[in-house]
């Protein structure tokens, strides 16, 4: 064999067997040979490889093993000299180091790049597996090299009848990572995504352990049958592997450093998609590139929204009838007429009639409430009387006086009015004026005996901010929890119902140190959030927020904290820079970058954020008056007393007037601003305020 000497058989494949061996000249070193099996057609795949070996050579990426050669044994089998790679396939390399699901993801991003770089050469390698994905450690990191790059194709002769029906061992490429274009009979018509399709199925396979297909069952069935598997059956999401089978999902799960149940949330939503998505059967569905794949990876361990999302109605439809071409053809031909005649005027007929009655009445309650609200605003317009003095707190007060006269006998129309109040009181921050109103229409709600109405479930979800503002934090739970099984089940509850109803839940389980409940159902939000349009985008920027306070508290990791939470303010700005929530975002990396111990900084955060609180809520608002209490937190500590007292009996001052003398935040204020005030020298200011505490 020329300048090289075999010396260990290191593996046996599909078109032969690999051999470790040394090269004498022109340099020494170590490679790896691979012997084609004898009866290939010698002069052809050398002259097929020779044209491959020269774009090859043309790659450069660490990810990537090197070809060196190519020549014949004295045999006359083929043969080719590869970068021989001391490391193990990439699926025993992360079980047997026990990596959980983010280090298998980074690991598996290299793998993308790899592909990548080689497709960017013009170059497919069509038999991406683990076996051909190799790992070792690198300076104390894990490399992958991907081996075999270029061998499947310059391997590749026309697939005949004859060829088709050989051993499976003879098809260019392996069944389990097949995509569905490289089993279609009569075509060779492969691309790119062909490879992101193989890349899909090593990652279900890092994910959970299994493959999408059972081996076994592909490597039992005939040719014929393992091509309709491929092009026709669809996997099941990966998450569901982990429910079929308590022994492998809990073996599965050990190797990932966690639990089943743990494991199953990670995997579910995001990755399930991200998998299903690569792997699609349409590859006009797929990822375009193994780059787009990690990218899609990368937004999911950042926490932002994946591309990824789950299949359509429609898409499953048009799958189905693809699936079914004649069966659908013949029985629609039979039935179309009848059935579609009949069920689209029965149900344009039920519609109609529905809508109808519900337009009525909603354009009745619509025009009581009209009615309602223009009597109220009338009440107090300065030349009524009243005063020169008109807020929309004024109006709302006269509202809720004419309440209980306005609605009389009409219980419906009447919650649904407190529920308006409520809201809007609790939007300007007068917590217990929202009170009332929202328990009074919640009492009325149930009082019209449905407990699982869309109406209801709101009041629940709204229930859940105004415990949460009165640091009721486990009332806010109950009634967080509340609205997400209503709308588990309510058909008119949209997606954004339910993901603001479990926010609520994790926001409220954390303040209760309920860590682990609280990371299940942020792993909820994060599903719900998935769907890239405006409101989703926000709600994921609510999700880091939410993820940064579970690593502050849980994990007292301030700096990832930091890190987060500013992200979801830039995430937040870029889709609304007039979102209200962006003051919250921006004091919570304030809070965060103190904790790091930059001071300064700080600062600098919270005085952005007050200008834009005092822009957004005014400066008698309770989200004002808490920046202004977090920045006097920091002055303090920068050594300035007195300006810390003048930030806190501001502060005391909007929440006597919004919260009332016995809220939690107000006592606590009060006793910070007396000890703050006998710190900076007035010890009279601290004992009256003091004093203000004891009981008359």
């Amino acid at each position: 064999m020329g300048p090289y000497v075999l010396r260990e058989r290191i593996g046996l494949g599909g078109m032969g067997e690999v051999w470790k061996a040394e090269q004498s000249t022109p340099i020494r070193r170590t490679v790896a040979i691979k012997l084609i099996k004898a009866g290939m057609d010698t002069r052809e795949v050398l002259g097929r490889f020779e044209a491959e070996r020269q774009a090859l050579a043309l790659m450069d990426h660490p990810c990537i093993a090197k070809v060196f050669d190519a020549g014949t044994t004295p045999e006359g089998r083929p043969y080719f000299a590869m970068e021989y790679v001391q490391g193990s396939p990439i699926d025993e390399y992360c079980d047997k180091r026990r990596l959980n699901t983010s280090e298998r993801l980074e690991l598996f991003q290299k793998v993308c790049h790899g592909v990548q770089h080689a497709h960017q050469k013009a170059v497919l390698h069509r038999d991406l597996k683990p076996s051909n994905v190799l790992v070792a450690d690198v300076d104390g990191k894990p490399l992958p090299k991907i081996i075999d790059f270029g061998v499947a194709k310059a391997t590749t002769r026309a697939l005949t009848d004859a060829t088709m029906h050989t051993s499976l061992g003879q098809l260019i490429g392996t069944p389990e990572y097949m995509s569905p274009e490289q089993a279609e009979f009569t075509s060779e018509d492969v691309d790119t995504r062909t490879d992101v399709y193989s890349l899909g199925v090593i990652l279900y396979e890092l994910l959970v352990g299994c493959l999408p297909f059972d081996s076994k069952m592909l490597r039992r069935a005939g040719i014929e049958k393992v091509f309709q598997v491929l092009r026709e059956q669809d996997p099941p999401k990966p998450s569901t592997q982990l429910t079929m089978g308590t022994e492998r999902a809990t073996e599965t799960a050990r190797h990932r450093r966690t639990e089943v149940k743990r494991l199953s949330n990670q995997v579910r939503g995001d990755l399930d998609w991200i998998v299903l998505r690569a792997m699609d059967k349409d590859r006009n569905r797929r990822y375009g590139s193994p780059d787009a794949l990690a990218q899609d990876i990368q937004r999911h361990l950042d926490s932002e929204p994946v591309l990824a999302g789950p299949p359509t109605v429609r898409y499953r439809a048009s799958k189905f009838v693809r699936r079914h071409r004649t069966g659908v053809a013949v029985a629609s031909a039979a039935v179309l007429a009848l059935v579609v005649f009949a069920a689209v005027t029965g149900i344009q007929a039920r519609t109609i009639a529905q809508e109808r009655d519900r337009a009525a009445a909603e354009a009745a309650k619509a025009s009581a409430m009209n009615d309602f609200l223009t009597q109220t605003l009338a009440s107090a317009d300065p030349w009524s009387g009243v005063g020169p003095d008109v807020t929309v707190v004024r109006a709302l007060d006269a509202a809720t006086r004419n309440m209980d006269n306005a609605f009389a006998g009409q219980p419906e129309l009447e919650a649904s009015m407190r529920t308006v109040l409520g809201q809007t009181y609790l939007g300007l921050g007068k917590v217990e004026l929202a009170a009332e109103q929202i328990e009074r229409a919640i009492a009325i709600r149930l009082e019209l005996g449905n407990r699982d109405s869309h109406e209801l479930g709101l009041l629940h979800s709204t229930k859940a901010i105004l415990e949460q503002r009165r640091a009721n934090h486990g009332l806010a739970v109950l009634s967080a929890r509340e609205a997400a099984r209503i709308f588990e089940t309510d058909p008119r509850a949209t997606a954004e119902d339910r993901l603001i109803a479990f926010q609520h839940l994790a926001r409220n389980l954390m303040f209760e140190q309920r860590y682990a409940v609280a990371e299940s159902v942020l792993g909820i939000c994060q599903e719900l959030s998935a769907t890239p349009d405006g409101r989703r985008l926000l709600a994921s920027a609510e999700n880091l927020s939410l993820r940064a306070d579970l690593v502050a508290s849980r994990d007292g990791n301030a700096a990832a904290a930091e890190s987060l939470s500013r992200r979801a303010y830039d995430f937040g700005r870029s889709v609304d820079p007039d979102a209200a929530v962006l003051t919250t975002y921006l004091n919570n990396t304030a809070q965060y970058r103190s904790q790091s111990g930059d001071l300064e900084g700080a600062l600098a955060d919270f005085d952005e954020a007050l200008v834009l609180s005092e822009r957004i809520f005014g400066r008698d608002h309770p989200e004002y008056a808490t920046f202004v209490e977090n920045r006097g937190g920091v002055l303090y500590r920068l050594g300035r007393p007195t300006e810390t007292l003048a930030a806190l009996e501001t502060v005391l001052d909007i929440r006597r007037r919004n919260l009332g003398p016995d809220h939690i935040d107000v006592l606590r204020t009060t006793i910070n601003t007396a000890t703050v005030a006998s710190l900076a020298g007035d010890r009279e200011k601290a004992v009256r305020i003091f004093r203000e505490l004891l009981p008359s």
